[in-house]
C-alpha cells in the first residue's frame, strides 16, 4: 500500500493545475461574452444609424414630390426652413411637411435654398434623358434635412440632396429670360 499516496512534494499540484485551467477558461469565457456585446451594440447603432438615413431620405422625397419651399421667384442664397425650425439662418419659415412624411417623436430640421440663379444651363444629359437641352434653363436648389431618431429607434442622419428646376422658357423660345 505504499504506492497509493503521493509524496510529501506532489500534493496539490493537480488542483493548482486544475484551478489555473478554470481561471484561464474563466478568462477567456469573460472576453467571449463582451466582444459579442460590443458586437450587438455596434450592429444596434448600426441599426439606428441607417434607419435614421432612410427617413432623412423619406423626407427629401416627400418634399420633392410637393415641392412648396422650391420657390422660383427667389434669389441666390434664399433659405426656406419648416415651421418652428430652430436655425436662425433662414429668410423664411413657410416649409411644411405633409403630415404623413414627418416621423413622430423625432427631431427633424428641413431647410431648402436656392444655389444658383435661373440663367444657369442645364447640365449635359444622356441621350436617352436629353431633350432640347439649350433651350431650357435650370434653377438649382439643395434639400438638407437633419433627422434626430426617437429616444427608442436613435439614430442621427444629415443629408444634402440637390434638385434642378427645368424652366421652358429661354431667350431662342422668344419667351425672354426666366
Amino acid at each position: 500500500m505504499k504506492g497509493l499516496y503521493p509524496g510529501p512534494g506532489q500534493r496539490g499540484v493537480v488542483l493548482l493545475v486544475s484551478l489555473l485551467v478554470l481561471l484561464l477558461l474563466g478568462i477567456i469565457a469573460t472576453t467571449v461574452a463582451r466582444t459579442n456585446q460590443l458586437q450587438l451594440h455596434m450592429a444596434g447603432n448600426d441599426e439606428g444609424r441607417i434607419a435614421a438615413l432612410q427617413q432623412a431620405l423619406a423626407v427629401v422625397d416627400a418634399m420633392l414630390e410637393r415641392p412648396t419651399g422650391i420657390r422660383l421667384d427667389s434669389g441666390v442664397g434664399y433659405t426656406v426652413c419648416q415651421l418652428g425650425s430652430p436655425a436662425t439662418s433662414c429668410d423664411e419659415y413657410t416649409l411644411q411637411l405633409a403630415a404623413d412624411a414627418r416621423p413622430e417623436a423625432a427631431g427633424l430640421e428641413v431647410s431648402v435654398t436656392r444655389i444658383a440663379p435661373a440663367e444657369s444651363r442645364m447640365p449635359l444629359l444622356d441621350e436617352n434623358q436629353a431633350s432640347s437641352a439649350v433651350y431650357y434653363r435650370v434653377a438649382k436648389f439643395e434639400v438638407r434635412v437633419v433627422y434626430d431618431g426617437a429616444p427608442e429607434r436613435p439614430g442621427r442622419a444629415a443629408l444634402a440632396q440637390g434638385v434642378l428646376v427645368r424652366l421652358p422658357v429661354s431667350t431662342q423660345s422668344g419667351g425672354g429670360q426666366p
